[in-house]
């Protein structure tokens, strides 16, 4: 269990500690993320569900929502800003990484972020409570597992920080666990139609993978926090799409 806490500790501002014996290696925490994922989106899916109660759907996704940046410490959404400042803002590879690391906020950061909240908030405010509950959690553990997956096709990091440690660390094995734990864990939400969710992931999943390898020739650390970010927004899109009856699949 000494896993399982480093990457709540890793993942989250909960303040827990990891045993007497310090950390883990860093790669024996990753089947752990689509668990820690789930975990977190239940937290902000009971915030959801309990304050629809009292207010209208618009204020009590944005609460909620703004729950989610806080006890997570904004760890993903800030990696979605630096990236989208370092890979639009830049015209080098080495000048990407170098902003890519730097903590300023930009033009194309604040976009992104903006634009993300945004997203995540009318989406959420779109579903009903108790969907919405069952959608964050999925979206949470779905969003942790895509960043396993870029970890094992990145497999040339260009950075030195913690990500991408994770990048040249984590082996196929470990991968297959955490997707697994995602679709098991989308599956339990909502039946077969779960099993679409990773598909709305895809789109974005590619996206990511050549942008990065395009414009630094590989993957970097901050891109796992992005591809993280993407993909539990694009779940939270997908569900919205499911539950409005766009997608007209017989289930």
């Amino acid at each position: 269990m000494t896993s399982l806490r480093a990457a709540i500790v890793f993942l989250t501002r909960i303040p827990i500690g990891v045993g007497r014996n310090g950390p883990p290696q860093l790669s024996r925490t990753v089947p752990w993320f689509p668990v820690v994922g789930a975990f977190i989106g239940a937290l902000i899916g009971f915030v959801y569900l309990a304050l629809s109660q009292l207010l209208p759907a618009t204020a009590s996704a944005a609460v909620a929502v703004s729950f989610g940046v806080a006890i997570t410490g904004a760890f993903h959404i800030g990696r979605l800003v630096d990236c989208a400042d370092a890979f639009a803002g830049a015209s080098t590879v080495e000048r990407r990484i170098e902003i890519s690391e730097d903590s300023k906020l930009g033009t194309y950061g604040t976009s992104a972020l903006a634009l993300a909240v945004l997203i995540e908030v009318a989406a959420l405010a779109a579903l009903d409570p108790v969907a919405g509950l069952k959608s964050l959690v999925s979206a949470y553990a779905i969003g942790r597992s895509a960043s396993v997956c870029v970890m094992v096709l990145s497999r040339k990091p260009v950075g030195e920080g913690l990500g991408d440690s994770y990048i040249s660390e984590i082996g196929i094995l470990r991968c297959v666990t955490a997707i697994f734990t995602a679709v098991v864990t989308a599956a339990m939400m909502h039946g077969t139609q779960g099993l679409l969710f990773p598909v709305f992931v895809l789109p974005a999943a590619v996206f990511m993978w050549v942008w990065s390898h395009r414009s630094i020739g590989g993957g970097i650390g901050n891109g796992l926090g992005l591809m993280t970010q993407l993909s539990q927004t694009s779940v939270l899109v997908g569900a919205v799409t499911l539950n409005s009856g766009v997608c007209a699949c017989s289930w």
